[in-house]
């Protein structure tokens, strides 16, 4: 004899059904960033190439990347809690089936996790000595703290162009770090970021600058070296005032800030820069280079990829093959010298904006021209790590840094 359902339990199924599929829901969207991301990161960057030409495509790729590479160590925690939330709703009546393609979809997040966290933990060792075995302690958290002070260190056109100096608590001159935010060359600004605050503690000033930036009318090609290196008289000027060592001075840059870095540094060494404020006679020469995932040869990414392309179109005003000279102009190989200063790179080797071969291939010119280099790729990261928070790359950044700059400065 059958027992009717009573009251309770009637009332009870639409409620076990809602958080069943609550649970289901948050499990997918857990589950499937996890796989989708690692996966981005494990696929080899050359593989994805034809897909890189497509603006969406490129556009995903990096999305993915900006989530998943500064919640590092916090990939594998949120696989975790998507395969635990999965088999909750497994072990739940009803959608059995549904419950375990998640909870497969989940663990295969939560592997791949697993592979790209020790691969690049295994690798960060091998770079650094160090075992960094979780990062960042918060994840998308901005790393330091405000500048010292704000200054202007030029007008163009009655549009004042602003930098923030982030001084060391010394009363003897310190070596100064011009660092160059990225962007394309078309957008972003200057701010607090992993090494502004960091670097003052460690007893150098930081000078983190503004500059005009390109659009589809004002093609800066010519222009935006020549304000970091109008920064750089702004400095020499004021270098008494704020106790700046200007016979030390390193540039620093990530993306479009990494070219400017190490163009700069290359042009004003072999006198072949003329600031846009100030003369040359002005510039220090630069000792010492620090360029994030660098877009050194724009010959190649401003055909390659979507981004790339349109970035391109804006700052030198068309393609290579329209401008080859202005793209000359903006490579950062053809102006290698006996004078470039030691240069350190560090690239990601899953970056789909600025392709880790093209940084390798301009350190194999660094070798062969003789200047002191060194180039460290970290698997699986994506284009703009270190960039606000903590995160492995920035801990890679700060460690090899310091004893690059300790070392030349």
């Amino acid at each position: 004899m059958s027992t009717a359902p009573t009251t309770s339990t009637r009332r009870g199924a639409p409620l076990t059904r809602l958080l069943r599929g609550a649970l289901l829901l948050i499990a997918t969207l857990l589950g499937l960033f996890a796989a989708l991301a690692q996966l981005a990161a494990i696929i080899p960057v050359g593989w994805t190439k034809p897909l890189l030409r497509n603006d969406l495509a490129q556009t995903a790729f990096l999305l993915l990347g900006g989530l998943r590479d500064p919640l590092g160590s916090w990939n594998v925690a949120l696989a975790v809690v998507a395969v635990l939330i999965a088999l909750v709703a497994l072990r739940m009546r009803g959608r059995r089936r549904l419950a375990g393609a998640i909870t497969l979809l989940a663990a295969t997040g939560l592997a791949l996790a697993l592979v790209t966290g020790v691969g690049l933990m295994v690798s960060v060792h091998s770079a650094t000595g160090r075992w960094i075995t979780f990062a960042p302690e918060i994840p998308y958290r901005q790393a330091g703290e405000p500048p010292t002070r704000t200054v202007e260190y030029a007008t163009f056109d009655g549009v004042p162009l602003r930098a923030d100096l982030y001084l060391p608590e010394t009363a003897a001159p310190a070596p100064l770090v011009l660092s160059i935010h990225g962007g394309a060359f078309i957008m972003g600004h200057r701010g607090t970021n992993p090494y502004t605050t960091w670097l003052a503690d460690q007893g150098y000033a930081v000078l983190d600058i503004d500059y005009r930036l390109a659009d589809d009318r004002n093609h800066r090609w010519d222009t935006e070296e020549g304000d970091a290196a109008c920064a750089l008289t702004w400095a020499n000027a004021y270098a008494a005032e704020f106790r700046l060592d200007m016979n030390r001075v390193a540039t620093m840059g990530g993306s479009a800030g990494g070219n400017l870095a190490i163009n700069v540094a290359n042009k004003v060494n072999a006198g072949a820069l003329q600031p846009t404020c100030g003369t040359a006679a002005d510039l220090p020469k630069v000792r010492a280079v620090l360029a994030l995932y660098p877009a050194v040869d724009l010959t190649a990414s401003g055909t390659e990829t979507a981004v790339g392309v349109d970035a391109a179109r804006q700052y030198v005003g068309g393609p290579p093959s329209q401008f080859p000279d202005r793209f000359t102009a903006v490579d950062s190989g053809p102006h290698l010298t006996k004078a470039s200063p030691p240069t350190l790179i560090i690239q990601g080797g899953g970056d789909h904006l600025v392709l880790a071969e093209h940084s390798a291939a301009f350190a194999k010119r660094l070798a062969d021209a003789g200047i002191p280099n060194s180039y460290v790729e970290l698997p699986f990261l994506d284009h703009g790590f270190g960039g606000t928070s903590l995160d492995t790359g920035a801990q890679v950044t700060r460690e090899l840094g310091l004893s690059w700059l300790r070392r030349y400065l």
